[in-house]
């Protein structure tokens, strides 16, 4: 190639770059955090848990895919405070009971119940059937910067799993699903705090509560972590 025609190859590739940063800035803002929510797609496994069949799991949380120098701040340093409405059931309940919903390999988990059921639940001794959100680590220690790019791959996912899906808030800091399956409504929200990303989910196994209810209960408790950790 002479110095004429790289001339002319070089041009139209900073022109491109150019364009293409101008035209969609996302593509280029947003390319590290997008590529990393892709191949963290596919390190994902769906298992059904309990009476918690929409709970996403990560099959080797180990296994990062981070090339950011930043460091997300540690789960255990993140304030985490309960829901209006709800208790922690690691306060009142025995582990044996905890654990039938939450394996003892599910390490950073926190479940919360509703107030009003916690008598309720302690008689009967579980947790099977009730209104109940979890919190979990699932992202571990890989940095994000934002959680564009995790939308489409989830959606894609549990449409082909047979579910109706829709998404009532997404924005750089949270991420809200509501899903609907054979009569049953269930949600989940991921929220971004200092770089790691967190998630909450929530399964109506009574009917009784609603995608309404869901919403509402998923965007509150998202704005208190985040206002928690500011």
């Amino acid at each position: 190639m002479n110095i004429k025609h790289l001339l002319i190859t070089l041009t139209i590739f900073i022109c491109t770059s150019v364009q293409s940063s101008s035209r969609y800035p996302d593509l280029t803002n947003n390319y590290d955090s997008v590529w990393r929510a892709n191949i963290d797609h596919l390190r994902k496994d769906f298992t059904l848990i309990d009476d918690d069949p929409f709970s996403m799991y990560l099959k080797d949380s180990n296994k990062l895919y981070n090339t950011s120098t930043e460091k997300a701040i540690d789960f255990v340093d993140i304030n985490k405070p309960t829901p209006d409405g709800f208790v922690k059931a690691s306060d009142h309940l025995d582990t044996a009971v905890i654990n039938k919903f939450a394996p003892k390999s599910d390490l950073d988990v926190t479940i919360y119940i509703l107030k009003n059921r916690l008598e309720k639940i302690k008689d009967k001794g579980s947790l099977l059937c009730e209104y109940k959100m979890k919190l979990a680590d699932d992202y571990g220690d890989q940095y994000y910067y934002n959680l564009k790019g995790l939308k489409d791959p989830y959606i894609k996912f549990m449409i082909s799993k047979g579910y109706e899906t829709d998404a009532f808030i997404d924005n750089s800091n949270m991420l809200g699903i509501t899903k609907l399956r054979n009569g049953y409504n269930s949600g989940s929200i991921r929220v971004l705090i200092k770089g790691r990303v967190l998630s909450l989910s929530v399964f109506d196994c009574q009917k009784d509560k609603g995608k309404a209810q869901i919403i509402n209960d998923l965007t509150e408790w998202a704005e208190l972590l985040i206002k928690a950790n500011k």
